[in-house]
């Protein structure tokens, strides 16, 4: 966060609201630059401690959040991102059935309307792609109730 405030009650401020750091003006480029470092470099080694490189394996498909990839005996799957999105919270959840609705809040993160095919509509190009390469449905329709990935 960068202000012209400058008492410790704004920094405290802005730092509980969710600030990762506070510079008050006027400051130095340079210091900024060496913050913004700072805080990438730590995010860095917080991903490597917590191995967000991670892949997630389901029979030969393997899901990879960090390089936003999905591949099946090593080729890769054209996925959108929104498609993406469903297939990566499906594979972090076996067996979890996901309601369209839950669907629709996670990826687009907005209120989900009643009518609405989206989800639907991506779900159903998701299939196509994945079945495509695996030769299989890796998604399952629990009717009335959502989808979901076994394990």
């Amino acid at each position: 966060m960068i202000s012209a405030k400058t008492e410790d009650i704004d920094k405290i401020t802005g730092l509980m609201s969710g600030a990762d750091d506070y510079l008050t003006k006027p400051f130095n480029p340079l210091e900024l630059v060496a913050r913004v470092k700072t805080l990438i470099r730590r995010t860095y080694l917080y991903q490597e401690e917590r191995g967000v490189d991670e892949i997630i394996k389901v029979g030969s498909l393997e899901v990879n959040k960090t390089f936003h990839t999905a591949k099946v005996k090593g080729s890769s799957i054209p996925l959108t991102s929104k498609e993406f999105a469903i297939l990566y919270i499906m594979v972090s959840n076996l067996g979890r059935v996901f309601s369209s609705e839950e669907i629709f809040e996670l990826v687009w993160k907005e209120t989900y309307f009643s009518s609405n095919n989206t989800v639907m509509v991506h779900i159903s190009n998701l299939r196509e792609k994945l079945e495509k390469e695996l030769g299989y449905k890796l998604i399952k329709t629990i009717w009335g109730v959502g989808y979901k990935i076994d394990g």
